[in-house]
C-alpha cells in the first residue's frame, strides 16, 4: 500500500511486506517500523503524522516536520482493523480504528483524540461491519466532526456527529436503509460531499451533500449497470467523481451529475492520495513522457561562405543517431501502452465475469427466496398464557396441600397427647380404686 501527501521533504508513506517505509523528495528511503499491518497518514501544513498497527493493543505513532518522533498509543484492545487518521481545522487529530466486541458478531468503532497527548479510548458505536471499507469520518467548516458506518446487520448507512468542545457524539441517523459500501466524504469549496455505492437491482452510485443542510440522496451513475471503482479527482480547482461502469469509464464533475461522460481509463493512475486531511482514493492523469526536441539543421544565411564542409558533413550522422534513439523510445513507449491496455482490458473482462457471475447468484438467491415458502408462525400467546395459569394452579393447590398437610399432622400431635393424658388419668382411677375399697366394700357393694 502506497499513500501520497504534499510536502517540502517527504513525498509518500510505503507499506511493503510488513514494513513501513517512508520516501523522501530526494529518493532516499527510511524503514519507520518492521512487522506492521496497517498504516494512516494525515499532514496538516509541514507537520506530518503516520500511525502504523501492529496485532497487538497498540499502535506506533511518527509524527513531525523533519526528524520524526515516535511513541505508543494504547488502545486497550487488540487492535481489528479500519484504522483512519485525519485532521480537524483546530490542530487536533482524530484517529478510528476497529476492536473485537465482546457479544455479537460486529465490530466496535473506537475513536481518540490528540491535542498534546492522546486521548482514552471512546466508543462510537458498536455493532458496526468491520471493513475498512465501511466508514468514513471527515471535519468540516461547520466546526464539527462527521462520520458515516455500515451497520453489521444489514449494512444500512448511518450517519453521526462530534462535537469536539463537549466531546460527544451524536446518536445514529439512518441515512440509508439499503445495504451499502465504500461511503466516502469529501469536503470540497462548495459543501461536504458524501458519497456511497448501494445494492439493489444494480450497485449504484450516490451522493448526498451539505451546505446548510443534508440534501437528499441523488443517483450519480446510470444504475444501468454496475458501479465500481470509484475514485475522485481535484483538478483546476474543481472535484470530480470517476468510476467503472462493467467496461465503460465515467467522469461527472460535483453539483453537475447528470453531466457524465465517458473517458478513457488509460489517461489515468489510480493512488491514495491525502487531500484535505483525509485520505481518498484519486484518478491522477498521467505524466506525458519527456519530449523529444529535434534541432533543425543550421542554414547558411544568403550571402554567407560555407567555410567548414566537413564538419556540416559530420553533423548529418549524428542527427541521424538522435533521430533513431528517438523512434526506439518511442517505439518502446507504444510498446508498454500496448502491454498496459491488454492488461488492462483483461482486468476489465475479469471484472466484467466476475460482474455477471455475481448478478446470476442474486438472481438464484432471489429465485429461492421466491420459491422458499416458510411455514406459518405459530401464535403461542395463548399456550403460554394457558400455561402459566396452569402453573399458578399447581402452586395453589401445592401449597394447600402443605397447608392441610401441616394441620393434619398438628391435628393427629394433639390427639396423642389428649390419649396420652387420658392413659394417664385411667391408670390413676384403678390404683385409686385398687386402694380405696376393701374385701367387705366390694363384698357389700354388690347388691
Amino acid at each position: 500500500m502506497r499513500i501520497k501527501f504534499r510536502h517540502p521533504k517527504f513525498s509518500h508513506v510505503e507499506l511493503r511486506d510488513g514494513s513501513l517505509v517512508l520516501h523522501s523528495m530526494q529518493g532516499e528511503a527510511r524503514v519507520l517500523q518492521e512487522n506492521v499491518d496497517d498504516v494512516a497518514v494525515a499532514v496538516h501544513k509541514e507537520l506530518v503524522r503516520i500511525v502504523g498497527f501492529v496485532d497487538k493493543a497498540y499502535a506506533w505513532h511518527f509524527s513531525g516536520e523533519d526528524d520524526l518522533q515516535v511513541e505508543r498509543i494504547e488502545f486497550g484492545q487488540t487492535y481489528g482493523g479500519g484504522g483512519r487518521l485525519i485532521h480537524d481545522g483546530l490542530g487536533n487529530s482524530h484517529l478510528f480504528y476497529f476492536v473485537q466486541q465482546s457479544l455479537g458478531h460486529g465490530s466496535q468503532l473506537r475513536h481518540q483524540t490528540f491535542s498534546e497527548k492522546w486521548s482514552t479510548p471512546q466508543t462510537v458505536s458498536i455493532n458496526v461491519f468491520g471493513e475498512p471499507s465501511s466508514f468514513s469520518a471527515s471535519w468540516y467548516t461547520d466546526q464539527y466532526l462527521h462520520l458515516v458506518y455500515c451497520g453489521h446487520k444489514d449494512q444500512n448507512l448511518l450517519y453521526r456527529v462530534y462535537n469536539l468542545e463537549h466531546r460527544l457524539w451524536s446518536g445514529a441517523v439512518v441515512f440509508s436503509e439499503e445495504r451499502c459500501s465504500y461511503p466516502q466524504f469529501i469536503p470540497a469549496p462548495g459543501g461536504l460531499y458524501l458519497f456511497w455505492q448501494e445494492d439493489t437491482a444494480k450497485t449504484v452510485l450516490k451522493v448526498r451533500y451539505k451546505k446548510q443542510h443534508w440534501s437528499q440522496e441523488v443517483l450519480v451513475s446510470s444504475g444501468e449497470r454496475h458501479a465500481s471503482s470509484v475514485g475522485y479527482r481535484l483538478a483546476e480547482d474543481r472535484w470530480s467523481v470517476l468510476w467503472v461502469e462493467e467496461t465503460k469509464f465515467y467522469q461527472a464533475p460535483f453539483d453537475d451529475w447528470s453531466n457524465r461522460n465517458e473517458v478513457q481509463r488509460g489517461d489515468f493512475d489510480y493512488a491514495w492520495v491525502v487531500e484535505e486531511s483525509l485520505t481518498i482514493p484519486v484518478y491522477q492523469s498521467q505524466e506525458p513522457g519527456p519530449a523529444v526536441e529535434e534541432k533543425a539543421p543550421e542554414v547558411p544565411e544568403p550571402g554567407e561562405e560555407v567555410t567548414s564542409v566537413p564538419a556540416a558533413v559530420g553533423t548529418a550522422p549524428e542527427r541521424s543517431e538522435k533521430e533513431e534513439e528517438a523512434a526506439q523510445r518511442e517505439k518502446a513507449q507504444k510498446k508498454r501502452e500496448s502491454e498496459e491496455a491488454k492488461l488492462q482490458a483483461a482486468l476489465i473482462e475479469q471484472a466484467f465475469r466476475t460482474l455477471q457471475e455475481w448478478e446470476k447468484v442474486k438472481e438464484d438467491l432471489k429465485r429461492w427466496q421466491r420459491e422458499l415458502k416458510l411455514p406459518e408462525p405459530v401464535d403461542l400467546v395463548p399456550l403460554i398464557a394457558r400455561l402459566e395459569r396452569l402453573e399458578r394452579r399447581c402452586l395453589n393447590l401445592q401449597q394447600s396441600q402443605e397447608q392441610t398437610k401441616k394441620q393434619t399432622e398438628d391435628s393427629l400431635v394433639q390427639m396423642e397427647q389428649a390419649l396420652t393424658r387420658l392413659r394417664g388419668q385411667l391408670r390413676d382411677w384403678e390404683e385409686e380404686r385398687k386402694t380405696k375399697y376393701t374385701l367387705w366394700d366390694r363384698v357389700l357393694g354388690r347388691r
